[in-house]
């Protein structure tokens, strides 16, 4: 029997960041009214540094004018990072009421996806007590991040009472990590960024790594994306 997917994912291509987080906040207020599923979008971005509501801080290690792409502040949590081709992003437009699910879990769920979509690619990736993200190598301050995580949750206006998610996940597929010395990623001084390129020398396509991650998240939401 084939059962049909409860939610809906895309791969979107290249897309501009601003063009994406505003097709986010559309989505964001359809779910919150009922009229979509919980939607998983798959993409990449140009060049461009975002940063949480906190703004970059000290975390610029180059004028701004200097860095090479825009910095754009956004409305998630989370602090500065960088976003450019080779890197994949997830933007799961989730209730979480619906699903019930807190943010806490929610975000913890979120990192589970990634540790197994990378061990896809021979990767042994973990979680760090205290610091959001995923990360490869040892434990403390050697570990090096493969994976970004900034998410806002909103209650827009609608009858289901939920709160949506928005924002959301980057994994470094074949993204040049030389962007990253430009600031402080994630405003952690004392460690690096990691690719599954840089650890593994393979080159995979995006849309691989998005299917793997795709299915990663639909079994720790429990839910299944089409």
């Amino acid at each position: 029997m084939v059962v049909e997917a409860a939610c809906d994912s895309r791969w979107m291509g290249r897309v501009g960041y601003l063009e994406a987080w505003e097709y986010q906040r559309e989505l964001a207020r359809r779910r919150a009214r009922g009229e979509i599923p919980d939607t998983l979008l798959l993409l990449e971005h140009p060049p461009v540094f975002t940063t949480g509501r906190r703004g970059p801080g000290a975390n610029l290690r180059l004028p701004e004018g200097s860095l090479g792409a825009p910095l754009i502040e956004t409305d998630r949590g989370g602090d500065i990072t960088f976003h450019g081709p080779g890197q994949l992003i997830a933007y799961p437009i989730v209730d979480l009421r619906a699903a019930g699910l807190s943010v806490v879990t929610y975000v913890r769920a979120l990192e589970e996806a990634v540790v197994r979509a990378v061990r896809t690619y021979g990767i042994e990736a973990h979680t760090e007590c205290g610091l959001t993200g995923v990360w490869v190598g040892d434990m403390g301050s050697l570990a090096e991040k493969i994976a970004a995580i900034g998410v806002r949750v909103g209650k827009p206006a609608g009858p289901s009472g939920g709160w949506v998610t928005t924002h959301g996940l980057a994994i470094n597929v074949t993204v040049d990590l030389e962007w990253f010395g430009r600031i402080v990623p994630c405003g952690i001084g004392d460690r690096g960024v990691a690719s599954i390129e840089s650890l593994t020398g393979q080159r995979p396509r995006l849309e691989d790594v998005a299917d793997a991650l795709r299915d990663a998240l639909g079994d720790v939401l429990g839910e299944r994306f089409g």
